[in-house]
C-alpha cells in the first residue's frame, strides 16, 4: 500500500513519513515530489532508520578528520529481555510472525574482504562473542546490504553487512524449519486439520536417519514419533553448522 499512499499525497500536496524500505516506485516520484516542496521520509524507524542515523554521523566524523572507511558492519535486532527469552528461539514475536519468516528467507548480498557475497543469510550466521560479556549472540546479513553502499559515500568499503542479531541458536532452528519445508508459501492439503499432519506432509518420501543422537533423544518415544523425527533429521540441512555442533555420526 505504500505506492497508492504516496501517490495520494503528492496529489493532495501532503508530506509523508515511513519507516519502510525505498522502493523503486518512491524512486521514480522523487522529481514530482520534490517539485512540489514536498518531504517524502522513508527508512526513519529503527532498522532501517537509527541505524542510518548514527551510521552518518560516524561517516562524517570520520571524513571530517581525513580518514576513509574501508570496513563497515550493523547489526540490529528487537530481542526479548534474557529472562523472557523462554523458548527455543530465544525469540518474541512483536510483529507479523509470517512477515519476520519471510524475511529470514530473503537472499542476503554484502560484501566480505573485497568479495561480494550472495548466500541464503540463515546458514551463515556469525557467533559474536565480543557483543557482550553476559548473553550470547550471534549475527547475519539482511537483504541487499550493497544498495546502501553509495547512499552512505562507502562505495570503497572492502567489507559492508547490514544484519540481525538473535540470541545464539535462532538461525539454526529457523533454517530447519525452511530445510523441512513447514515455512513455505505451498498450499496446505485440505484434508490436513493439526500440525503433526501438516508436518508429515512435509516429509513424505524422505529417508529417516538413525544416529547416537537421534537414537538418544527419541529412546521411549512410540515409533510413529520416532520414525517422524527420523524423517524431519533426514530433510535438515547440518553441512552447514561447525563440526563439534552437528548432530553426532553425521
Amino acid at each position: 500500500m505504500h505506492t497508492p499512499i504516496c501517490e495520494a499525497c503528492l496529489k493532495l500536496g501532503k508530506n509523508m513519513t515511513t519507516s519502510s524500505y525505498i522502493s523503486p516506485d518512491m524512486v521514480a516520484m522523487h522529481k514530482q515530489v520534490k517539485d512540489k516542496g514536498l518531504i517524502f521520509l522513508n527508512e526513519c524507524g529503527l532498522d532501517p532508520g537509527i541505524d542510518i542515523m548514527g551510521t552518518m554521523k560516524i561517516v562524517h566524523e570520520a571524513k571530517n578528520a581525513g580518514f576513509k572507511i574501508v570496513s563497515y558492519e550493523s547489526y540490529c535486532g528487537g530481542l526479548p529481555v534474557a529472562e523472557h527469552a523462554d523458548n527455543p528461539l530465544g525469540y518474541k514475536f512483536s510483529w507479523n510472525p509470517g512477515a519476520a519468516i519471510k524475511a529470514s528467507r530473503n537472499t542476503a548480498t554484502f560484501m566480505k574482504d573485497g568479495k561480494k557475497v550472495v548466500a541464503g543469510p540463515l546458514k551463515i550466521a556469525e557467533q559474536q562473542d565480543d557483543f557482550s560479556v553476559s548473553m550470547k549472540l550471534e549475527t547475519y546479513p539482511n537483504r541487499d546490504s550493497t544498495v546502501f553502499m553509495s547512499r552512505f559515500g562507502m562505495s570503497d568499503c572492502h567489507t559492508f553487512v547490514r544484519g540481525t542479531v538473535r540470541f545464539t541458536g535462532f538461525s539454526y532452528i529457523i533454517a530447519a524449519f525452511h530445510d523441512i519445508g513447514i515455512t513455505s508459501d505451498d498450499k496446505v492439503p485440505s484434508h490436513i486439520s493439526n500440525l503433526r499432519d501438516f508436518l508429515n506432509s512435509r516429509v513424505q518420501g524422505v529417508q529417516g536417519i538413525s544416529n547416537s543422537t537421534i537414537d538418544k533423544f527419541t529412546d521411549g518415544m512410540d515409533m510413529s514419533d520416532k520414525d517422524m523425527i527420523q524423517r524431519v533429521m533426514g530433510k535438515c540441512d547440518f553441512s552447514y553448522m561447525p563440526q563439534n555442533q552437528r548432530p553426532k555420526a553425521m
